[in-house]
């Protein structure tokens, strides 16, 4: 199994781009499919890239400042790996979650 750390500009983009991480619920919405033949998702979202600074009572002095893309995590095959555009490949140098 590999791990691919993937950054795409917004959730729509990453969907286009890897259709095979996505499917329907029961009611027919479009979902994230968390695991499938091959692959396990994590889905992140934006990530904070400076924590907020707040006093004792908990009043924001200074907000945080955010990364608003769409991160996920990708563990999964070889196959699946060149499924995904080189594009959408990150390599963090301090992940904010990785696979256990």
């Amino acid at each position: 199994m590999i791990d691919l750390h993937l950054r795409a500009g917004n959730a729509g983009a990453l969907a286009s781009a890897c259709p095979f991480l996505r499917g329907e619920d029961e009611n027919g919405e479009r979902i994230w499919l968390t695991s499938g033949e091959g692959f396990s998702l994590d889905i992140i979202g934006p990530v904070v890239i400076t924590p907020g600074e707040y006093d004792e009572d908990g009043t924001e002095i200074t907000p945080p400042v955010l990364d608003e893309r769409f991160h996920v995590n990708l563990r999964c095959t070889d196959e699946i790996a060149a499924q995904v555009p080189d594009s959408f490949k990150v390599s963090p140098s301090t992940p904010i979650r990785v696979w256990a």
